[in-house]
């Protein structure tokens, strides 16, 4: 607890150590694993490609770089071992994640893919790499969490590549893996949005499974349809599209497409990707939504505003002082919080004190966003 207040992350992340692929890939395509750079300075790659996206361009070189000397990345990095390079080779381990959390004073904490994420994000993948993939990172997962089940929850990487593999994995890793919610990318793949009916069937099955549906970006991908790579040389840019407006384009598609509707119990997380723009994003929503919405098409009568509040949450960062103009407009029952350890753009070791330090919000609200509107996202009640 911090301060008196039960904490439950929706949004912590594991650095994926080299041995996951050696150890937990399917051996019929580890001649095709994610390959990690041997010295500094080098790149992963991965279908032929170098990660993160664009990363052997010059212009993405200069971007990224710029981020990876500046010193809160350093400082970061320094928090969390020897070095950036340990990490990728070692990765992150229970303990220490555990340690981290007794420091920020976090009870409960729900552990997200890093590495994993972009080694699947190319609309090209064979689909059953992919699963592959996604199988041998949700079995290190459980296994990572194992280490202790009560405080550590898995949050199993799901392929959008091909629909009956996805449903497949998102069974394996719920009734198999004990994983508490299905993590998907924000950015399209094969630029389907996500009402497209051809999703149906993993909405249904994680209704069917009681299991959320959690959104949460990357930075640059070879998906086509990302808004990121616009801007290859300029990291503010793609970052902030990247992240928040994937995310707000992400939840756009859930509650104008019909999904909500047709789902009625299915329950989505849109994460690290601040929730500032929330009012004003379900304000144009619906809007537009009472003119033009087709009701027939997408068998939706219910305003986007009305289906956020019953079956979505977002997170807040915790350094997001606007969220009190958001509980003002929206309300505090649909807000998590997310630390992002150990990234470097986390608060790590005052995440949890620098959100408590927020003016302009109540006791109420703070309990409400730090632990019991996680937990009914989650199911943790």
């Amino acid at each position: 607890m911090k301060k008196g207040y039960k904490v439950l992350d929706s949004d912590i992340h594991v650095i994926e150590p080299r041995s996951l692929w050696r150890e937990y890939l399917d051996p019929r395509f580890r001649d095709r694993a994610p390959t990690l750079p041997e010295q500094a300075g080098g790149w992963m790659t991965m279908n032929g490609r170098t990660l993160p996206a664009y990363a052997d361009t010059e212009e993405r070189r200069r971007a990224v770089g710029i981020r990876y000397r500046n010193e809160r990345f350093l400082t970061r990095v320094g928090r969390r071992g020897e070095g950036e390079m340990e990490q990728l080779t070692q990765g992150t381990t229970p303990a220490g994640m555990l340690r981290a959390m007794e420091v920020e004073g976090i009870d409960v904490a729900v552990v997200f893919r890093t590495l994993a994420a972009h080694v699947i994000a190319f609309d090209d993948i064979d689909p059953a790499l992919a699963a592959g993939l996604c199988r041998a990172f949700n079995r290190w997962l459980g296994d990572f969490c194992s280490d202790e089940p009560s405080r550590l929850k898995a949050g199993a990487q799901i392929p959008l590549h091909d629909i009956d593999l996805a449903v497949a994995e998102a069974r394996h890793a719920v009734e198999r893996l004990g994983a508490i919610t299905l993590v998907l990318p924000s950015h399209p793949v094969k630029e389907r949005p996500l009402y497209d009916r051809y999703y149906d069937p993993l909405w249904a099955v994680a209704q069917d499974l009681d299991v959320a549906v959690s959104l949460h970006g990357i930075q640059s991908s070879y998906t086509a349809g990302m808004l990121a790579n616009r801007y290859p040389e300029n990291h503010v840019m793609g970052h902030a599209v990247g992240q928040p407006v994937e995310l707000m384009l992400s939840l756009g598609e859930v509650v104008t497409g019909g999904v909500l509707s047709r789902h009625p119990k299915l329950r989505f997380a849109f994460l690290e990707g601040n929730c500032s723009w929330l009012p004003w994003w379900l304000y144009a929503l619906d809007e537009r939504w009472k003119e033009w919405g087709d009701r027939e098409l997408f068998e939706q009568e219910e305003l986007p505003s009305d289906l956020f509040r019953r079956q979505c949450w977002v997170s807040v960062d915790v350094d997001e002082a606007l969220v009190r103009n958001v509980i003002a407009e929206v309300g505090d029952e649909n807000i998590v919080i997310s630390t992002d350890w150990p990234h470097d753009d986390s608060e790590y070791p005052d995440a949890i004190e620098t959100f408590l330090g927020i003016e302009g919000t109540n006791e109420d609200s703070k309990r409400r966003i730090l632990w019991s509107n996680c937990a009914r996202l989650y199911g943790l009640d």
